[in-house]
């Protein structure tokens, strides 16, 4: 059937196509911390899947284009992020909904140049489970505030900004790590699993092809 073949070969040029954009881009790179190491068990709180919170005396890099928060959830809620200056909102971004483990990343309007004092403002929303802040604890005078009191520390904030590398650039360090801490270990075992995958991809269009006779 032409059709079956005209789709099968349309679907993987979409699907290279895809893949070149992708792998064209570059990810972000760690801009900056705010210096808290996270403490994974106990949390420094849970607040609900609707409340929020500020934390002051950040220092924003010229850059950032988002903000990495130390927050727990098994089904994480939609973030907020604001970033505050002297009373004004100078970034602000949303993250999307479902997230999952212990950090999430809110991308916010690059900031154009290192802004002292800022405050980090969060809220979640779309979710009614618990989210644990992870930080560490700080006396009340530097610590992190809710709307309605006194968080008992600081979370653990990253800024990332936008790499200069691509992913293509990035195959031979990526190919590298991932051949280490195995049995047998070495850059061999990407190329086997892109082997493998290279091989599935065409035995399932034979297969199309041939059903399609």
């Amino acid at each position: 059937m032409p059709g079956a073949r005209v789709g099968l070969a349309v679907g993987l040029a979409l699907s290279a196509v895809a893949a070149a954009i992708v792998l064209s881009s570059s990810p972000p790179v760690l801009a900056g911390t705010n210096g808290v190491i996270p403490v994974p068990y106990p949390p420094l709180t849970s607040v609900p899947g609707g409340g929020g919170g500020c934390q002051a005396d950040e220092a924003v890099p010229g850059g950032t284009s988002a903000v990495r928060l130390s927050l727990e959830a098994s089904a994480g809620p939609r973030v907020s992020v604001a970033v505050w200056v002297g009373g004004r909102a100078i970034a602000r971004g949303v993250s999307a909904q479902g997230w999952l483990g212990r950090v999430v990343t809110v991308p916010i309007v690059p900031l154009v140049r290192t802004v002292h004092h800022a405050t980090v403002c969060f809220s979640f929303a779309g979710a009614e489970e618990r989210v644990s802040l992870l930080g560490v604890r700080t006396p009340p005078r530097s610590a992190a505030r809710s709307s309605t009191r006194t968080l008992p520390g600081r979370i653990a904030v990253e800024y990332l900004r936008p790499g200069s590398s691509s992913w293509w650039s990035l195959a031979p360090s990526v190919a590298r790590r991932m051949g280490l801490g195995r049995a047998w270990a070495g850059t061999w075992v990407a190329a086997m699993v892109a082997l493998l995958m290279a091989t599935g991809i065409v035995l399932a269009s034979w297969l199309t092809l041939r059903e399609s006779r």
